[in-house]
């Protein structure tokens, strides 16, 4: 949304946060998002030419929040010329399945699949089986749906690193010689048979149904798509590099959602969180963040004193003492996960976080912070801890006002749930969950030594520890 359209759009009855915190913006919150003027317009311009846009980024960047929340809007309302505005949006990560993964966001009733839950499994698996048949698997399956030419499909790869993630976790396997290896194996194919068949549906613009590919992609990963034969070409075509917001835009971020949510930041404030933020582009998800908790401090600090929104012109002017109480930029993420952290019921429930949160993060050779989603079920398998407690501590972490977890809050939670922090920016931020991490490289720095010094060993290359 431009600012200039902030004077056609009235304060609601009823105030709500705008600001969405660590997550994402979501498509129907393309009315908050702001400070990315222009931006769409451009995503759309080379969308339609290549018909393949990366939207490559650093960490903490907004490159979900600009697809979701600017390009997908853009797209339902007709913007990219000669495409209309008929779109079947197919919105996946890779994680772990890439294939299984495109196969369900494929099956959506919003896209090919049916209402009908059972019907709809069914139809996964064939599609699944379509996917795993060659690489014009995607353009296989689009064509079994017999769309008509005015209706197009965009596939939308949030989080695109997830495949080398998964490659890395993976490497100690794959020289094992075990089944672990052999299953190390066969992820690696279906990694590849999955960019094949997203690289094919794009070359294949002239004969077949209209296919657009979308991918979101942290700018350090860059390097690993040489991984695979034509990626780089084709991010090369289509690359889309975030820009780093103006200091003007940042203020539009601040100050948009705030009037579009009824309220208002006072001048001093806007000037200290721009100080905050500074020229570090990896504070807009803790800019986000504390906004988030600021808002909901100005409104419960005016409740305790008896105010009513809307009863005044000032009972919700967000000011100094609103964000100095929350912890400013510096402590209000680790304020917030700490609080969290203490509010579940018992030292058992604790342990149990603390295994969840080593499970979900890891520090990479490099030192970068790798997510690791889990499904539910490997998470009790891991943490040694049954269901119910598990989604006690992840209920707790994604409650309302918390965004620490994904799948987001109403989201119901199966054993097949993919359960994920939801921003790097945590493991940089929350210093409790910092020192987690780096316990936990040090144990498995400790583990391969002593794994590789058994296998030395065991060859008489090596005497054993004492």
């Amino acid at each position: 949304m431009s600012k200039q359209t902030l004077d056609a759009v009235a304060p609601p009855a009823a105030r709500f946060n705008p600001f969405p915190g660590l997550r994402p913006f979501k498509f129907d919150e393309s009315h908050l998002f702001f400070g990315r003027d222009g931006q769409s317009e451009r995503l759309l311009a080379k969308l339609a030419s290549t018909r393949f846009l990366a939207v490559v980024g650093t960490s903490g960047s907004g490159k979900s929040s600009l697809v979701h929340a600017g390009l997908l809007p853009a797209l339902y309302s007709g913007f990219m010329p000669g495409a209309g505005s008929a779109w079947r949006i197919a919105i996946m990560r890779p994680g772990n399945d890439p294939l299984g993964n495109l196969a369900r966001a494929l099956n959506e009733p919003a896209v090919f699949g049916p209402a009908d839950d059972t019907a709809r499994a069914l139809q996964i698996n064939f599609t699944e089986a379509t996917l795993r048949r060659g690489s014009l698997g995607l353009v296989e399956t689009a064509r079994h749906q017999q769309m008509p030419p005015t209706e197009n499909l965009l596939i939308v790869a949030d989080q695109f690193e997830e495949l080398f993630r998964v490659e890395q976790s993976t490497q100690s396997f794959a020289s094992s010689g075990t089944q672990a290896g052999a299953h190390a194996g066969e992820q690696e194919n279906d990694r590849a048979a999955f960019v094949k068949l997203l690289l094919e549906a794009r070359q294949r613009r002239d004969e077949g149904p209209n296919i657009y590919v979308v991918l979101t992609m942290r700018s350090d990963y860059l390097g690993d798509c040489a991984q695979f034969w034509d990626l780089p070409e084709a991010i090369n075509d289509g690359q889309y590099l975030i820009p780093r917001l103006t200091r003007a835009q940042i203020r539009d971020a601040i100050t948009g959602p705030a009037f579009v949510g009824g309220a208002e930041i006072t001048p001093r404030l806007v000037n200290r969180l721009l100080n905050d933020v500074g020229d570090n582009p990896d504070q807009l998800p803790i800019l986000q963040h504390a906004l988030m908790r600021t808002w909901d401090h100005c409104q419960a600090s005016r409740q305790r004193d008896g105010g009513t929104a809307g009863q005044t012109d000032n009972d919700h002017v967000i000011d100094l003492e609103d964000y100095e109480a929350i912890g400013g930029m510096t402590n209000a993420l680790s304020l917030h996960a700490d609080e969290a952290f203490y509010e579940l019921p018992d030292e058992r429930h604790r342990k149990v976080a603390e295994k969840v949160f080593k499970a979900l993060t890891e520090k990479g050779p490099d030192n970068r912070e790798i997510r690791r989603p889990v499904t539910l079920g490997a998470l009790c398998d891991v943490v040694e801890a049954t269901e119910p407690e598990i989604v006690r501590v992840i209920e707790t972490f994604r409650q309302e006002g918390r965004s620490f977890l994904m799948p987001p809050v109403g989201t119901t939670l199966t054993t097949e749930s993919l359960i994920d922090i939801s921003h790097e920016s945590l493991m940089r931020n929350w210093q409790r969950l910092k020192d987690w991490v780096e316990e936990e490289a040090e144990s498995a720095q400790m583990y391969q030594r002593l794994a590789d010094t058994a296998k030395l060993a065991s060859q008489g290359k090596a005497s054993l520890w004492r």
